[in-house]
């Protein structure tokens, strides 16, 4: 008579409590997990249960600060902080020279080559990324904004790419990239814009552009209208009906003689606007509604060249002031009962933004891993498998 089998962990627990379990543990423990059986590595590696991490997996609460340095542009690097305390817990260095960082959205990073416009994915935590195919609108145009997001109802990544050329009549065109495809489409929908209209600026400021409402929301400037109010609008590209809308902006940029940014605020689309050592914080309270733009509160800050780059879940706005060849940034907070109401940590580098960071399991399959990268490229044999759990390497 054969030897009975030894029991396994499901002859114990029932498959579903397994992977309630599994989605609540973070990424470093779910790469090993992989390892324990066959059915394991198949859950863990499954679409839905990635989508499963995502909702339920362990949010602490991290922030990804983008820099770059003043003489060398190239020379790019991320820093992951904490909410609140804003300590510094690691470092990550991006898979690719001659890069930069073009959006942030549930623990992959939107990498585009500085010379060749090229996008890839990834991401930080498990130390892989995936290099995109070319657009297929790539000639006529010579400036580019991107949004890039994750849609929970499709449990697909996208990316939107508009082009354009400033100072000229000539029409934007848009496209889409989607992970589960990893294909380019046009997009036929014509962009609400004046023919006449010269475009000088359709962005956030180099900022990630704000997603909510299952829509995606740049800043469009443009040169043209007798009257100088229709020059500035928000562009909006609902990304399910994949159509383009617009919304006006608050009625105080009739007012201030500044500079205005898009940014999330508790949820909420709001406008950030600069001017006299102020910023006024407005959020549409309704979606949509432009007569709900609500002034939320002003804050004060000191004097000099300073700069939005961000705005944390808990309501801190995070300025950068430039000083010479450095940066200073500066957590404000908006509370009014906030004892420590300003934060601020020396940047060393330009930083390009800052925005909620969250580890993931996204390019688990079909990606490549950085370390073969490197292997292939010769740079010098680090260690990329510590690099690849950044939140457990702590900063001297």
């Amino acid at each position: 008579m054969a030897d009975p089998q030894p029991p396994t962990l499901n002859s114990y627990i029932p498959e579903d409590i397994v992977l309630e379990i599994l989605a609540r543990l973070p990424v470093k423990s779910l790469l090993s997990f992989r390892r324990v059986c066959k059915s394991w590595n198949s859950i863990i590696s499954s679409p839905y249960f990635m989508a499963t991490h995502l909702k339920y997996g362990p949010r602490r609460g991290y922030y990804l600060l983008y820099q770059t340095m003043f003489a060398e542009i190239h020379e790019s690097s991320c820093t992951v902080v904490c909410d609140r305390t804003y300590d510094r817990i690691s470092e990550l260095e991006p898979p690719f020279t001659h890069s930069g960082i073009v959006g942030s959205c549930n623990g992959l990073l939107c990498v585009e080559s500085r010379g060749f416009r090229r996008l890839s994915l990834w991401n930080p935590s498990i130390a892989r990324f995936k290099i995109l195919p070319a657009p297929c609108l790539a000639r006529g145009y010579r400036s580019f904004t991107y949004g890039f997001t994750y849609v929970s109802e499709e449990n697909d990544f996208k990316i939107v790419k508009i082009s354009y050329s400033e100072f000229t009549t000539t029409l934007p065109r848009a496209q889409v990239y989607t992970l589960s495809s990893n294909s380019w489409r046009r997009i036929d929908e014509p962009i609400p814009l004046k023919p006449d209209a010269l475009i000088y600026n359709i962005g956030c400021n180099h900022l990630p552009c704000p997603c909510i409402a299952g829509a995606l929301h740049w800043i469009v400037r443009s040169k043209g209208s007798d009257d100088w109010r229709d020059n500035k609008k928000i562009l909006s590209f609902d990304l399910r009906d994949e159509k383009f809308g617009e919304i006006a902006l608050p009625n105080s940029y009739l007012y201030y003689d500044g500079w205005e940014y898009l940014g999330l605020f508790k949820g909420k689309l709001a406008s950030f606007s600069f001017a006299n050592c102020r910023i006024g914080i407005w959020v549409m309270t309704d979606y949509g509604m432009a007569e709900s733009w609500t002034l939320l509160r002003t804050v004060e800050y000191e004097p000099g060249v300073v700069d939005f780059r961000g705005c944390t879940d808990g309501g801190a706005v995070v300025i950068a002031r430039m000083r010479r060849e450095f940066c200073t940034l500066s957590f404000i907070e908006t509370e009014e009962a906030s004892h420590d109401r300003v934060r601020t940590i020396n940047g060393g580098h330009l930083v390009v933004f800052a925005a909620p960071f969250v580890e993931s399991l996204a390019l688990l399959d079909g990606s490549e891993s950085v370390q073969s990268l490197h292997a292939r490229t010769n740079q010098g044999g680090r260690d990329l498998i510590n690099e690849a759990f950044p939140f457990i390497k702590e900063i001297d």
